[in-house]
């Protein structure tokens, strides 16, 4: 059953979550403005991108394990290129003793691809000896080793011949981070430089719009396929036997559409625009919410994995395969005539 008609419906999750987790203060600030959890920690600790300006990715290895979401949709979850460190950790972890599913947090910057990639809590000084040895540049800044070796975009053989791709000309490696990056902008970002990302009102609508979420992305509107759906980002999350599709921005009227086109397409019988599977074979239960988080228009699906399914990432999927435009849009068929 669909609830359209329930507006406060997000609010009223985020202000209970940032009580029951945060306790209730005697000022006057704006609760639901400030929500709590691993999601919006990592958040906090990423650097500002200009109003919604980039993506980021995000997983947390233990709350994916404990909630059954395997090391594939994390790697989904953190875009291409810093997928590629989970798909190569057994490497990693024999060669430099760098194990990404051991890591307290993983975050990622990214457009289309990942820019960066932080890994918290993991030992990063074996691959920054190995880095040096191959003659990168170092410096040391706050305990880290700052690493350059290559041009923008370039990956160290070190790492290349491992299977990793995009990152890593552009470090910062210590005893519990690790820090690789295509330039100096995003590692600078993923160290925390600049405003916090939870202080733009768009990320924060969407931490508050995912909830408990295991595993998340957020992409700019613009960067979907390069097409503007008159919105600002769409974050998309994974959990324990479910996931949660978020659009972010945009008139309250193109908020509107958004659900109701999401209403329409997401129900069991209908079909992927692009694969043409139905809907019901992937999803069950969608509830479709609409409301306003700090000016921000939300539009949220929360959905149920279908009855035999084995993983979510349905939503994931649309991404890749551009199906998401045509949902978002209201559109049966796909994108591309």
């Amino acid at each position: 059953m669909h609830n359209l008609a329930a507006p406060r419906v997000l609010a009223g999750v985020a202000v209970a979550a940032a009580l029951a987790l945060g306790g209730c203060g005697d000022d006057d600030e704006d609760v639901a403005s400030q929500p709590v959890g691993p999601l919006a920690e990592a958040l906090a600790e990423i650097g500002g991108g200009g109003d919604g300006s980039f993506g980021i990715g995000w997983a947390d290895p233990q709350l994916a394990r404990d909630s059954g979401v395997d090391a594939e949709v994390m790697a989904t979850a953190l875009a291409p290129n810093a997928g590629s460190f989970i798909e190569e950790g057994p490497q990693l972890r024999r060669r430099f003793g760098l194990n990404p599913l051991a890591a307290e947090r993983l975050v990622s910057v990214a457009g289309s691809y990942a820019f960066g990639l932080r890994l918290e809590g993991v030992d990063g000084r074996r691959l920054a000896r190995a880095l040096v040895a191959d003659g990168g540049r170092t410096r040391e800044v706050d305990g880290l080793d700052l690493i350059e070796i290559g041009d923008y975009a370039v990956v160290p053989e070190a790492l290349l011949s491992l299977g990793i791709r995009g990152l890593g000309a552009f470090d910062a490696l210590g005893s519990d981070l690790a820090v690789l990056a295509i330039s100096d902008r995003a590692r600078s970002t993923l160290l925390g430089r600049g405003e916090p990302l939870l202080d733009e009102p768009v990320y924060r609508a969407a931490s508050a719009c995912l909830g408990d979420v295991v595993a998340a992305r957020t992409i700019p509107d613009k960067l979907l396929l390069g097409s503007e759906l008159g919105i600002e980002q769409v974050a998309i999350g994974v959990k324990a036997g479910g996931e949660v599709l978020c659009t972010l921005g945009g008139t309250a009227e193109r908020a509107d559409e958004v659900a109701s086109a999401l209403e329409t397409l997401l129900v069991p019988d209908a079909r992927d625009p692009v694969s043409g599977e139905r809907i019901g074979n992937s999803l069950s239960d969608v509830q479709v919410t609409r409301d306003s988080l700090e000016g921000v228009e939300v539009v949220r699906a929360d959905a149920r994995v279908a009855a035999g399914g084995e993983q979510p990432g349905f939503f994931f999927d649309t991404v890749a395969s551009a199906s998401l435009v045509s949902l978002l849009n209201g559109n049966s068929e796909s994108f591309f005539p």
